[in-house]
C-alpha cells in the first residue's frame, strides 16, 4: 500500500471539532480507505475531545464556505505540502468507495466523484478533489464552487472511476428548515457586502419557497440568470433545479427547452407529469412511455439526480411514483388561469376598460410570461394567450372589443367561448391586483 503522504488528504470542516454525531463516521470512513484526514475546526458550538484519527487545527468563522475552505486549503498545503490531492469531505458524509491509484503520476487540477445527497436519489458528480498545490481556490460564501487561479483557466473536471460519497444530510424538517434560514442570513450578509452570483438567488428562491410567496419569480430569475447556463459544451446545465421547480407554478416550458438538447434528464419528465397530474391534466402519453422506457433500459444522464424508484419501474410504477410526489407537494403560490366567478359578466362589465398596475415585475420564459405583484407576491404564470390580453390592458379596448380582436386571430375557436376565457383571465387580473377597472367604453 502506497504511504499515507502520497494518498490525497481528506480535509473536513467542523463547527466544533469532534461535535457533531456524523463527524466520527465520515473520519473512520476515510481511515478505512488509510486516508489521512485534516479537520477544519471553525470554533462555532461546543467543543468536544479531538476526534480520534484526525489532526485538528482552528480556522476563523467568518458565515463564508468558501473562505473556511481556503483557509484549510491553505493550512494543508503549508503542513502537508507532499499529499498531491485534497479531496473535501462534510462532517455528515462517508467514503463508501475509494480506489488504488498512483497519485504521484496523477496531473489532473481536480476530479469529479459520484454523491449521494440523500437516499431516494441516485447518485450526481461533484468537484470535490483538488489538486494540493493552490492553483484551484473556492469561491462564493455559499454552494461555494471551485475555480481555477490561473488566467488561462482549467480544463473540466473529469469522474473519478471507483470513488463514491455518501452525503446523510438532514432526517427532519425543523434541522432542514434551520438550514435554510441559516442560508438566507449568509444571502443577507452577500448582499450587503454588494455581492451578486447564482447561488444567493438559487437559495433565495429555495427560502422564498418554503416560507414565503414569489417562488415562481425567484425560480423564474434563477432560470434566466446568465451564469446559469453551461460555460462549455457537456457542462452541466444549472438550470435543471429552476425549471423542475417551475413545473410546480403550472410553466413547463422551461423544463421543455432543456429536453430539446438532453432528453435523458429524467427528473425533468416527471416534474412535467407531476405538474400534469397535480393540476387534473391528462397525462402526456408518450411522455410517459418514454420514461418508462428509460426505466426499463437503464437509460439517463448520470450527470442530474432522479428518483431511485424509476430504476426498472413500470408505466404503472412511474404513475404511482407521480402521483404521489404531486401530491406530496407543496403548490406554494403557483397561480393558474383556472375559471373565476366571472363577475364581469355577471354584472355587464363587457364593455368595461382595464389598464395594467405598474407595481409588477415581468419575467419571459419560453412562450410564458411570469408576472408577480410586489405588493402581495402572488404570482400568475401566463401561456401566449393570456400574454396577449394582459399586453391589451392599457385602458382603451374594452372585453368586447378585446373579444373581437382574438376572434380574428383564433376563427376556429367557438366565440362563447373564447369571450368567458378573456373574460375570466381578466378576472384573475383584477383579483391579483395586477390589473384595475378605468370605466365604460364610450
Amino acid at each position: 500500500m502506497a504511504a499515507a503522504h502520497l494518498k490525497p488528504l481528506v480535509c473536513i470542516l467542523s463547527a466544533g471539532a469532534g461535535a457533531e454525531p456524523g463527524l466520527a463516521g465520515a473520519i473512520a470512513s476515510a481511515r478505512r480507505f488509510a486516508l489521512p484526514v485534516l479537520v477544519g475546526h471553525s470554533g462555532v458550538g461546543e467543543s468536544a475531545a479531538p476526534p480520534a484519527g484526525a489532526e485538528v487545527v482552528k480556522i476563523d468563522w467568518r458565515d463564508d464556505f468558501a473562505a473556511a475552505r481556503n483557509a484549510l486549503a491553505d493550512i494543508a498545503r503549508a503542513r502537508l505540502g507532499r499529499n498531491p490531492y485534497l479531496l473535501w469531505l462534510d462532517s455528515d458524509e462517508e467514503i463508501l468507495s475509494w480506489p488504488e491509484r498512483d497519485w504521484s503520476g496523477e496531473t489532473a487540477p481536480w476530479l469529479l466523484l459520484q454523491i449521494q445527497d440523500s437516499a431516494p436519489m441516485t447518485p450526481r458528480p461533484s468537484a470535490r478533489l483538488q489538486r494540493n498545490d493552490g492553483s484551484l481556490r473556492w469561491r462564493h460564501a455559499i454552494h461555494e464552487m471551485l475555480e481555477s487561479t490561473s488566467p488561462q483557466g482549467a480544463a473540466a473536471p473529469e469522474l473519478l472511476p471507483g470513488a463514491a460519497l455518501r452525503h446523510h444530510g438532514y432526517a427532519d424538517d425543523e434541522a432542514i428548515a434551520a438550514k435554510l434560514m441559516r442560508n438566507h442570513r449568509i444571502v443577507a450578509a452577500e448582499r450587503l457586502r454588494g455581492r451578486d452570483y447564482l447561488y444567493l438567488w438559487v437559495e433565495e428562491a429555495r427560502y422564498t419557497q418554503a416560507f414565503g410567496k414569489g417562488a415562481a419569480m425567484a425560480w423564474s430569475k434563477v432560470f434566466n440568470h446568465p451564469d446559469a447556463a453551461p460555460r462549455q459544451p457537456g457542462g452541466i446545465d444549472l438550470r435543471v433545479e429552476a425549471a423542475e421547480a417551475l413545473c410546480a407554478f403550472a410553466n413547463s416550458a422551461p423544463a421543455e427547452q432543456l429536453l430539446e438538447s438532453n432528453p435523458l434528464i429524467l427528473g425533468l419528465h416527471l416534474a412535467i407529469l407531476r405538474g400534469q397530474t397535480g393540476r387534473g391534466e391528462n397525462i402526456d402519453a408518450e411522455r410517459l412511455g418514454f420514461v418508462a422506457h428509460c426505466a426499463a433500459m437503464g437509460l439517463a444522464d448520470w450527470r442530474y439526480s432522479y428518483p431511485r424508484a424509476l430504476v426498472g419501474a413500470t408505466r404503472e410504477m412511474i404513475m404511482a411514483l407521480v402521483t404521489q410526489t404531486a401530491e406530496a407537494a407543496d403548490d406554494g403560490d403557483a397561480a393558474a388561469l383556472a375559471p373565476a366567478p366571472g363577475r364581469l359578466v355577471e354584472e355587464g362589465g363587457m364593455n368595461s376598460r382595464f389598464m395594467q398596475n405598474e407595481n409588477f415585475d415581468a419575467e419571459i420564459l419560453g412562450e410564458d410570461l411570469v408576472l408577480m405583484n410586489n405588493k402581495t407576491r402572488e404570482v400568475l404564470t401566463l401561456n401566449p394567450t393570456a400574454r396577449a390580453v394582459w399586453e391589451a390592458l392599457d385602458g382603451r379596448p374594452s372585453v368586447d372589443e378585446i373579444a373581437e380582436a382574438f376572434e380574428g386571430i383564433f376563427p376556429d375557436i367557438d366565440k362563447a367561448a373564447l369571450r368567458r376565457d378573456i373574460t375570466r383571465t381578466i378576472e384573475h387580473f383584477l383579483a391579483s391586483g395586477l390589473a384595475s377597472e378605468t370605466g365604460d367604453a364610450v
